[in-house]
């Protein structure tokens, strides 16, 4: 029987004694991280593995090549030439977060769906969870800059951009031209091994204007897949393969790889705690809530993922 979201949230976090400790159950976990994994999002097409332990390793299954063997009738085609799957592990390490938010008595008192807007708030919490995931799982960095505005948010945890940085296959665009040019696709798809791709199941990975930077470049050229992604809105996609736009990616990068290869690890222990008691809740006449969980951010296969890097601006 499945756990309603509604349902997750008044287990956990409301109660009429005005403070709980919020945690989950194994069942009441899954559904949660349901709810923020969906596939109405990119973070959905990331792959998600849930475990009792904070650290450990997830396994994978390698990609080999020319494994098939010729079968030939009452003929053994196989001994001393056996295939053996590819397999291996990549280790991870969740992290503790926390998402801290409040509501005034007087607003839920004013509010039309009075108590019953505590469960529509608790859903606005998890959006931003998904939002804030998606975000820290690309763009996380544990050196960050102590001066950087979002130094608290960006070093809890490495990213798969930061990861990218060793062990797989980097394009520095400037290589190939000193403005942008769709030259960067082709080569991107050149230095993947030809093994990984499939243009059904990868992305190009950017933030928001690299892909306006694709489409003004098309305009600049006079072409009609420029002129209908102005007009129509129309997604058009270098080589047939579709583009997944990240919040705050970084600028002048590209990523091609397929989502499922990057996944974000989580435990079960999860709780969504709240409290109406206390000084500061007295005085101020408000109720606090905090979302506590964990997540790690791995890569299965950096050899199946291509970094375009140092992409120039449109020429003139």
């Amino acid at each position: 029987m499945s756990i309603s979201n509604g349902t997750i949230i008044e287990k956990a976090a409301v109660t009429t004694s005005g403070k709980t400790n919020g945690m989950l159950n194994p069942e009441q976990s899954k559904a949660f991280l349901n709810m923020i994994f969906d596939d109405s999002s990119f973070l959905g097409e990331l792959s998600h593995q849930t475990r009792t332990v904070t650290k450990g390793t997830i396994d994978k299954l390698g990609i080999g090549r020319r494994l098939l063997r010729a079968q030939v009738e009452a003929t053994d085609t196989l001994s001393g030439k056996g295939v053996e799957p590819v397999l291996g592990s990549v280790p991870y390490s969740c992290t503790d977060v926390v998402l801290g938010a409040e509501i005034s008595e007087k607003f839920l008192r004013e509010n039309i769906e009075q108590e019953g807007f505590e469960t529509k708030f608790m859903g606005m919490i998890a959006s931003q969870v998904k939002v804030d995931m998606l975000d820290l799982a690309f763009n996380g960095d544990t050196a960050v800059a102590t001066a950087d505005p979002d130094h608290d948010f960006l070093v809890i945890d490495d990213g798969i951009v930061k990861q990218l940085a060793t062990g797989s296959h980097i394009l520095d665009a400037t290589t190939i031209g000193t403005a942008f040019t769709d030259s960067i696709f082709t080569g991107a798809l050149r230095a993947l091994p030809s093994k990984y791709f499939n243009k059904d199941k990868f992305r190009w990975i950017a933030n928001n204007d690299m892909y306006i930077r694709w489409i003004e470049y098309l305009k600049k050229r006079n072409t009609a897949a420029g002129d209908m992604a102005i007009l129509n809105g129309t997604n058009i996609n270098p080589l047939n393969v579709e583009w997944r736009i990240v919040p705050n990616f970084p600028d002048n990068k590209i990523i091609l790889g397929d989502p499922s290869n990057f996944t974000v690890v989580n435990t079960y222990d999860i709780s969504l705690r709240k409290t109406t008691e206390g000084k500061e809740a007295v005085f101020r006449d408000m109720r606090f809530y905090a979302l506590h969980l964990n997540m790690d951010t791995i890569i299965l296969e950096k050899d199946a993922v291509v970094t375009i890097d140092k992409i120039p601006a449109i020429g003139a």
